[in-house]
């Protein structure tokens, strides 16, 4: 198996778990708090900026193009906040599931030699450890 199966595999499983819960989502549900801040809809919209972001990095280092990741996680969470707080539920899906084909397709075209490093970490980090970072509060926001 090579490093970019395991990726998909390990993405693949944890989104499995996450997408059991995503798809428990209604209209009722989506207005919940998950945290303080956060509605269950907010974050749903959370974690496709992320994989949409991935998507972005993994075209720039795929292009020879990524410079490296400056930003403030928080400040970036706070701008994706303001910008699909708007948003209905099944626009929120319908990105959620458009960000994650988006991340896949660009790791599928990843060549292999270029997979080490920030390659594989962002999309990790955008993937499967985000999701399980969240599947357990949603599960909560879920059963209130």
């Amino acid at each position: 198996m090579t490093a970019k199966d395991e990726l998909f595999r390990a993405e693949d499983q944890a989104w499995t778990e996450l997408h059991e819960l995503v798809h428990a989502v209604d209209a009722a549900a989506a207005g919940g708090a998950y945290s303080d801040d956060w509605t269950v809809k907010d974050l749903l919209a959370h974690i496709a900026c992320w994989q949409a972001e991935a998507a972005s990095i993994l075209c720039q280092i795929r292009e020879g193009t990524f410079a490296g990741w400056e930003e403030d996680d928080d400040a970036v969470n706070a701008r994706y906040l303001e910008a699909t707080r708007d948003l209905v539920l099944d626009d929120v899906l319908v990105q959620l599931h458009a960000a994650r084909n988006r991340m896949l397709e660009e790791l599928d075209v990843l060549p292999e030699d270029k997979l080490a490093g920030d390659a594989a970490d962002w999309f990790r980090g955008s993937a499967q450890e985000h999701y399980r970072d969240h599947v357990s509060g949603l599960r909560k926001a879920l059963d209130r």
